[in-house]
């Protein structure tokens, strides 16, 4: 939810590139926001607080870190910076997980933190939660309640940055749509402090910039409303290794092309990453759906033809479990035999112990807190030529130390989610390609990673879909990448910090 947000303050703030401090400004904040109950914590320029913390490590320190509790308390905040003239004298900033990829959820000077405001509950069939609330969190109220919404796999990442600008789901989406297509109202703090309630009827706008576009920074959003679907009674899934020559069966038989033809309750992606066993580059052949296992494969026998099937028809090796159970393959062998813990999960701990709730190889290529890249393209159905390449570039790759920390996935969009874009504010393609390389010494590993970056993006765009004009919401990594036009028009509609 930051993200977009940050940028049109930032852009209208003239101190938003200064890491000047005004003393005399923030006291007076301090003092108006401690008298009203508000945690305010100033970090003197020393390290983010754990409440604070981004998952990049290069991201901004802010001067105050404001940490209010309810929309009572974002909507004294923001009246507060509307009567002391702050917006237009200082860079504010909204985080809710602290996942976006710009660092939009911090900056120099105030940081709003949302990371507090975490609670969740459904109702029939509607999932009421707050901004702070995380996937992690998210997941088990949805476990508990045998319901189910589109959503992703990062147990850290939180509802007002994923639910308001992506929520792809690798099981779901092909069927339901993203995570932001089935929101359906919510509350948004206007930036004089005034509070709307958004639905269908009352600020369709809102409610159109809510689903893809971050509210289009009118405010701070404090309620998200989604709409449930029953939860899918199996989850059927494979993830297979393949190589060098296998990999070029997929590619003569246009395996991913063909998978565009399968019932939406499949879905087909390919991975490239490494592996501590092995030298070589992994290439994994992953195959989700809602079907059982035998369904499913008489569909990939079908649709993808018996070559490539054979690649997975070992019945052994497939699994017919729970959704939960999909869920849980990032996390730790303790955290999957205790998935009620995820109950209690919050990012202070995420950051403090990434290993209690992660596997080791997930910690190393996302999910803990790093420095970092991370790109996506559209691309068009018909790319195979472009996974021989992204594999020939992770085998150049093998012999560096950072190879263990990145990963590229190429993955199927399409289905309702396309028939569901004018409930989408950001323009869909029907394949997304992606890839993140992190790193922890930016002296040793930055350049060579950044141009490695560069290497895979460069070859990603030999096949870029350019129809919808844009990256996939939820992966902007740079700020220009974030304009709408129509979302800056229902920005300057609501924006009401001078009216």
């Amino acid at each position: 939810m930051g993200s977009f947000l940050s940028r049109i303050l930032a852009a209208e703030t003239p101190a938003s590139g200064s890491k000047k401090r005004s003393s005399g400004e923030y006291s007076l904040l301090l003092d108006k926001l401690q008298q009203l109950g508000i945690h305010v914590l100033e970090t003197n320029d020393g390290p983010l607080p754990p409440e604070a913390r981004m998952h990049d490590r290069a991201a901004p320190i802010p001067a105050l870190v404001i940490s209010p509790r309810s929309e009572w308390g974002v909507a004294r905040v923001l009246k507060t910076f509307k009567d002391l003239g702050l917006y237009d004298r200082l860079p504010i900033s909204v985080k809710s997980g602290g996942h976006g990829y710009f660092n939009g959820a911090s900056c120099t000077g105030i940081m709003v933190n949302l990371g507090d405001m975490t609670r969740r509950r459904i109702e029939n069939d509607t999932l009421f939660l707050e901004p702070g609330c995380l996937l992690g969190q998210t997941i088990n109220a949805l476990s508990k309640g045998r319901k189910a919404v589109p959503h992703g796999d990062c147990f850290g990442v939180a509802a007002g940055g994923h639910f308001l600008t992506a929520g792809w789901d690798l099981i779901l989406a092909r069927r339901y749509g993203l995570g932001c297509q089935s929101v359906i109202g919510g509350r948004i703090v206007l930036w004089d402090g005034s509070v709307v309630d958004v639905d269908e009827k009352n600020h369709p706008a809102l409610l159109h910039a809510m689903r893809g576009g971050a509210a289009a920074g009118a405010g701070i959003v404090t309620e998200v409303r989604l709409s449930l679907i029953e939860e899918p009674p199996l989850a059927t899934w494979r993830f297979t290794r393949i190589n060098k020559e296998q990999l070029a069966i997929c590619v003569a038989k246009k395996a991913y092309a063909n998978a565009f033809n399968l019932p939406r309750d499949i879905s087909v992606s390919f991975r490239f990453h490494f592996e501590p066993d092995q030298l070589e580059p992994v290439c994994s052949f992953n195959v989700v759906s809602l079907l059982t296992r035998d369904e499913t494969l008489r569909c990939l026998n079908t649709y993808l033809g018996s070559e490539v099937t054979s690649l997975v028809a070992e019945p052994s090796a497939w699994n017919e479990k729970s959704l939960v159970d999909l869920r849980m393959l990032p996390a730790s062998d303790f955290l999957a035999s205790n998935p009620d813990m995820l109950a209690e999960v919050t990012s202070e701990a995420l950051h403090r112990n990434p290993l209690t709730y992660w596997k080791e190889t997930s910690t190393e290529r996302e999910m803990a807190s790093s420095f970092f890249t991370s790109i996506s393209h559209w691309v068009v159905p018909d790319c195979e030529d472009m996974l021989t390449k992204l594999y020939a570039a992770f085998e150049s790759a093998q012999m560096e130390p950072s190879r263990k920390r990145m990963y590229a996935l190429v993955i199927q969009g399409g289905g309702r989610m396309s028939e569901l874009q004018d409930r989408c504010s950001m323009p869909l393609g029907k394949a997304l390609a992606r890839f993140e390389l992190h790193w922890d010494n930016p002296e040793k590993e930055e350049r060579w990673c950044r141009r490695f970056t560069d290497n895979i993006s460069g070859i990603i765009q030999t096949r870029a879909d350019k129809g919808p004009g844009r990256p996939y919401r939820g992966d902007i990594w740079l700020q220009e990448q974030a304009g709408d036009e129509k979302l800056d028009a229902i920005h300057q509609e609501y924006d009401r910090r001078r009216a």
